[in-house]
Order: C-alpha cells, then structure tokens, then sequence
C-alpha cells in the first residue's frame, strides 16, 4: 500500500450543479472528512471574525493581487501577509486546505482547492456542471425565489466564482485542462453522478496503490 495513503477529492461546482450534494455523498462513501462552509467556520475562530460576515465574501471577487502578496511556502502551507479581511480569508481558507489535505483523507468543495492541491499526487480535481434549466429549478427550491431571481443568482455567483479563481490562480475557472473529471449532473442526475465519480476515484486511487475501504477514519 502506498505510504501516504491519505487522499483528497476537490469539487469545483457551477452554482446549482449540485456540488455541496455531490461532495457530500462522496464523503459518506468514502468515510472521509467533508469541507465546504466548515472551512468559514474554522477561518471565523482563526480570525475572530463573524462567520456570517466572512460568507458575504467568500468566494466574491476581488482585486487580489493589491491586497495579497505570498512571502514564503513551507512545504504545502502558504504563507501571507495580509491587508484587508478579504485578502487575510483567502490566504487563512488557503492555509487551512493545505493543512487539512496534509493530514486528513477529505472532500473540499471550491475555494481553489484544486489549484492550490494541484502537486498533490493523491488529488483528483473534480468540475461539476450541468444545464441551466437544472440549476433554475434547483436554486429556485432552494431559496424558495422565482425562476427569473434563480438566475440572476446563478449568474451573479458564476461571475463572482470566475474572477475569485482568476485572481488567485490566473486561471480559468471551469476549463476542462485544470481538472482531472468533468462532469454535466444533468446527464445522470445526483445520484448515478456520485456513482460514476466514486468509481472513476476507486481507478484512482488503485493507480496509486491506496485502498480506501482499509484506512482509519481521522475523527479529528
């Protein structure tokens, strides 16, 4: 088995396509940790600062390059210094995702997980997308909103998650080069979808000699 046997699924997600239901459920099937809003919560402590407050920002766009300048990496870990409270987020979220990655088998949705992840061997980088027909009707649930408030949303936050990765990474959020698997949900739908990726992670992970069902789970 292969010494460091700690694995991570990253999930971009165009809002709607059902990433946070996706990651989750790879979480359960693989007994690993799951990271989206917890990584908020972990930087809120870190930072003393509202959670609810750093969720207005998190992920938004933002002239980073003026606000965040990168002095030194230890291994996985970055390290910043800070300027404003959007810039400390990023580089607290960015620290963290290293951290967590490191020591912990885990889902992580968004946040540049992939980019940030991108040297990590045991890393599959995850995009999910699907039809906006589908993305209306699942926000328009989900906040209880009319279709036309449904896509304004979805059109804001896909602005927003475009110019946030730009600005981090100075890449392009959703091209098909930056991940290892994309895939339309609308195709198959939530469940068969988590049932194609859990099996394109087992060929994964079987290429690198990792076999998910024999690792401890870190209840850390």
């Amino acid at each position: 088995m292969n010494k460091n046997s700690k694995f991570v699924i990253t999930i971009g997600r165009e809002r709607g396509s059902g990433g946070r239901m996706v990651g989750k459920e790879l979480a359960r099937r693989f007994h690993i940790h799951y990271y989206d809003r917890e990584i908020l919560a972990c930087a809120s402590r870190e930072l003393d600062v509202d959670e609810e407050y750093l969720a207005s920002i998190d992920e938004r766009s933002m002239n980073f390059m003026q606000n965040v300048f990168p002095v030194a990496y230890a291994g996985n870990s970055v390290a910043f210094n800070y300027v404003t409270t959007e810039a400390e987020l990023i580089g607290v979220q960015s620290r963290l995702i290293c951290e967590f990655a490191s020591s912990r088998s885990c889902v992580i949705v968004g946040r540049c997980a992939d980019y940030l992840l991108r040297d990590n061997p045991n890393c599959i980088r995850i995009f999910l997308y699907s039809d906006m027909e589908d993305r209306i009707d699942h926000i328009a649930k989900i906040y209880d909103v009319s279709n036309e408030e449904a896509k304004k949303k979805i059109k804001k936050m896909d602005k927003d998650r475009e110019k946030y990765y730009r600005s981090v990474t100075g890449l392009d959020w959703g091209d098909s080069r930056t991940y290892d698997l994309c895939l339309n949900t609308s195709v198959l739908g939530i469940e068969k979808s988590c049932d194609l990726i859990e099996n394109a992670v087992r060929i994964f992970l079987k290429e690198r000699n990792i076999d998910p069902d024999s690792l401890p789970f870190d209840d850390e």
